[in-house]
């Protein structure tokens, strides 16, 4: 069998990278001594995947881990002995038992929900403006930058959602992008396509990835939600 773990990544812990993040899961499974399926070879290691890496300085609400098992274990005697072996900066958020032959959490990816959170400012306020602008394009052109060199593309297949909110204390974006293996959307190129929109600079934000989503014949649905009730 297999456990699908959600947790969060804390802002304590936002600017790790994968490597650190998989080295902490891994330390935590050896600790909550759970019949975790090991590699074969000379230096094993627990059996494990990630639905989708974070970059380093985005935060998590929740992220998704795969984690085979040797043996059954019910959710709730997984869930309290990951829970006393996990950092506080990585708190579980909630386990899924699945079988075997359940689909690989990245085959089913296809979207990510984000929120990027501004300081009250001038140049977020008129991106916040532009929105309805860009959402009303049939297209998006925009630059990406790959490793031989920069690219045109046309965003806006891959935008599915964009919303903007303001309080006392900030400027608040909420987007969903497309998250595939064949198309990905970065927040940062959007959060930079928009600010060009609206003529201004971008000032600095935080960046959290608040959901994964896979599609039914419905439309989305949290991959989490998917992995069962």
């Amino acid at each position: 069998m297999r456990m699908i773990v959600a947790f969060e990544k804390t802002e304590r812990v936002r600017h790790i990278g994968h490597l650190d993040m998989q080295r902490a899961m891994q330390r935590a499974l050896r600790r909550s001594g759970l019949p975790v399926r090991y590699s074969q070879g000379f230096n094993p290691h627990a059996v494990l995947s990630f639905a989708s890496p974070l970059p380093v300085g985005v935060g998590g609400a929740e992220e998704l881990m795969d984690v085979a098992l040797e043996s059954d274990v019910g959710e709730a005697a997984f869930a309290e002995a990951l829970t006393a072996a996990l950092p506080p900066s990585l708190p579980l958020r909630a386990v899924r038992a699945v079988d075997d032959r359940f689909p690989a959490l990245m085959a089913q990816l296809r979207t990510a929900e984000y929120e990027a959170v501004f300081l009250p400012c001038e140049e977020a306020r008129a991106m916040a403006r532009a929105v309805p602008a860009l959402l009303g394009r049939q297209s998006i052109p925009a630059v990406r930058r790959t490793k031989s060199g920069e690219k045109p593309c046309d965003i806006r297949p891959m935008l599915h959602a964009l919303a903007a909110g303001e309080t006392p204390s900030e400027i608040r974006f909420t987007l969903r992008v497309s998250l595939t293996e064949r198309e990905t959307l970065k927040p940062d190129l959007l959060l930079s396509t928009l600010a060009t929109q609206a003529g201004v600079a971008l000032p600095a934000y935080r960046l959290r990835r608040l959901r994964l989503y896979g599609e039914t014949d419905h439309g989305p649905k949290g991959l989490l939600e998917m992995c069962g009730p």
